[in-house]
């Protein structure tokens, strides 16, 4: 079977799921289905284009049987969806993050050994041309063993979101809505985290409840520590990965999505070279749901399978959100 031949039922049509439509169908996908309570929400994707089926009701959707499910609802219900979702026999694509809470995860884990299908969180960073560019220096040793990370996003919420006090980001979720970073401490540290540490609070103007200001230190083994700044309020945006190791450094630098620079030092060559990349935002979700629709046709792996996904809610639980 090609992917194309898959249907596929998007669940939530706010701006996530409208993009993933619109990947979707830049991949070829012929039987788009959508499903969402808000009438407003589901006008609006469809004025991007048509689709094969449209539900209010997410139950009355999986009752005509979707081969493949992507979650794209507020973080509380990703996992009572995918497990639904799942026990009607689909295989879910799950939007970052896993949920808003580890409640439930023992339950998701058995539903997804029960049913036998693939399940993969979105966390769409581990297919960003720059950064896994960075992974790949990482892995073949340019820099020997990774020895320290630091990660720093930071952005403006009301520049982003002119929308942003009508989020629940400003009340739940806060800077912990920034997870990139957190999942990719734990994807470059490629060990197990032993400690996290944290400050977190509602440092500035912009009328937070949670936090919008939250700095971590992971630990993973004995031997290899991460620094984590997130901030919802920082001007200029910002982004910066450095991966420091016993025989050089990397650097990924990006603060927009249309390019991205990739610095790297070895020690062998004493010297910086810099790799500027021209990017595109939707390109890594068309390797996202490429990944997926192919683990779903020929089982290859996915990048992002539950284990990994639970890293990084773990560590925000621990965190103390």
């Amino acid at each position: 079977m090609e992917i194309e031949a898959l249907s596929v039922l998007v669940a939530g049509c706010g701006s996530i799921g409208r993009r993933h439509v619109r990947v979707l169908r830049s991949l070829g996908m012929r039987e788009l289905r959508i499903c969402d309570p808000d009438p407003g929400q589901r006008e609006a994707l469809l004025a991007e284009g048509p689709v094969s089926a449209v539900y209010e009701d997410f139950e009355a959707a999986l009752r005509d049987g979707p081969d493949t499910v992507l979650i794209c609802t507020p973080p509380e219900l990703h996992i009572p969806m995918a497990i639904r979702a799942l026990e009607s026999g689909a295989h879910v694509l799950s939007e970052k993050p896993l949920s808003d809470s580890i409640e439930r995860v023992r339950e998701l884990e058995a539903a997804v050994e029960r049913s036998g299908k693939v399940f993969a969180v979105a966390f769409c960073f581990r297919h960003h041309e720059g950064l896994t560019l960075a992974r790949g220096y990482l892995q073949e040793g340019a820099i020997g063993r990774v020895v320290s990370l630091r990660l720093r996003v930071g952005e403006h919420l009301p520049e982003v979101r002119p929308d942003y006090r009508n989020l629940f980001t400003l009340t739940r979720g806060g800077a912990f809505d920034l997870t990139h970073e957190i999942d990719l401490a734990c994807w470059f540290a490629q060990r197990p985290f032993t400690e996290v540490q944290s400050l977190h609070g509602a440092c500035s103007d912009l009328g937070f409840t949670a936090p919008d200001l939250v700095e971590l230190l992971i630990r993973f083994g004995e031997r290899c520590i991460a620094s984590v700044h997130l901030d919802l309020f920082s001007l200029p945006r910002s982004r910066v990965t450095e991966l420091m190791g016993t025989a050089g450094t990397i650097i990924v630098e990006f603060a927009g999505w249309d390019a991205c620079t990739v610095s790297l030092y070895r020690q062998e060559a004493g010297t910086w070279t810099h790799q500027e990349l021209k990017t595109e935002r939707d390109e890594m979700f068309r390797r996202e749901d490429r990944e997926f629709l192919e683990a779903v046709v020929s089982g290859t792996p996915v990048s992002c399978p539950l284990s990994e996904a639970l890293k990084s809610q773990q560590i925000i639980h621990l965190a103390g959100r």
